[in-house]
């Protein structure tokens, strides 16, 4: 199956999908043929009537019937398909287009050393290349575990307890989605998380705190949209050691 690149997000897919998989955006050429041939099947199907109908239904009515029927549903499958294109129109500048172009090559060149890095998790190699084109690193398949291990690299390597290290331990055991999308990670991937999500828990035990504590502690410092930030739990830190 032949391979197209989307032009809202870079990624590639078989050119017989009517949206890209990856953001949702319009393949006019697949989405148009599709209609057209669900168009066709109306119509045959409705043809195939007319020889059940046509000793009781007078020819000419049955045609006038039939074609305004037809007329109908074109006009409402293009109105419909006119005005979704139109949400799409954007993305079709030849600025756009040079710009997706350019992330196409660039991947292309960079692809090998970025899987190396991962590999061999060089997190510092991939942050250099997610400095230099963040645009295609989140669309790549290892992006979500890659997040997850900067959060646990950053987390274990920062020796002061401060409130803000304790926020992101926080998120990282009870809601590591926050950093990223752990439904994209693979199997192995997502052992590997748990595998450090019990290396940070390990470490709030010996600082006093267990993982019914930190959801206590969640639920006492979130705000209305579920979000906690580095400054509430100082607070609350500070009450529970003047309590």
């Amino acid at each position: 199956m032949k391979k197209i690149v989307c032009k809202n997000c870079g990624g590639q897919f078989d050119e017989n999908l009517n949206k890209c998989p990856f953001c949702g955006t319009m393949n006019k050429k697949a989405a148009y043929r599709d209609f057209r041939f669900k168009i066709s099947d109306i119509i045959e199907n409705v043809l195939g009537l007319k020889e059940e109908v046509y000793d009781s239904v007078h020819k000419l009515v049955f045609h006038a019937l039939l074609r305004g029927t037809i007329l109908v549903l074109i006009v409402s499958g293009l109105g419909f398909f006119l005005g979704y294109h139109s949400n799409v129109n954007y993305y079709n500048d030849k600025e756009y287009d040079e710009k997706t172009l350019e992330n196409i090559l660039w991947e292309d060149e960079n692809l090998e050393k970025l899987e190396k890095a991962y590999a061999n998790n060089d997190l510092e190699t991939i942050d250099k290349l997610y400095r230099e084109n963040s645009r295609v690193i989140s669309n790549w398949e290892h992006f979500s575990s890659y997040s997850l291990k900067k959060v646990f690299s950053d987390i274990m390597d920062d020796d002061y307890f401060s409130s803000y290290n304790f926020t992101k331990m926080l998120y990282f055991v009870l809601y590591p989605d926050y950093f990223a999308n752990t439904n994209k990670m693979s199997s192995e991937e997502y052992a590997e998380y748990l595998k450090d999500r019990d290396d940070v828990l390990t470490l709030l035990k010996e600082k006093g705190y267990s993982e019914e504590e930190l959801k206590d502690i969640y639920d006492s410092c979130k705000d209305d949209y579920g979000y906690v930030s580095a400054r509430d739990v100082e607070e609350y830190m500070k009450e529970e050691d003047n309590g």
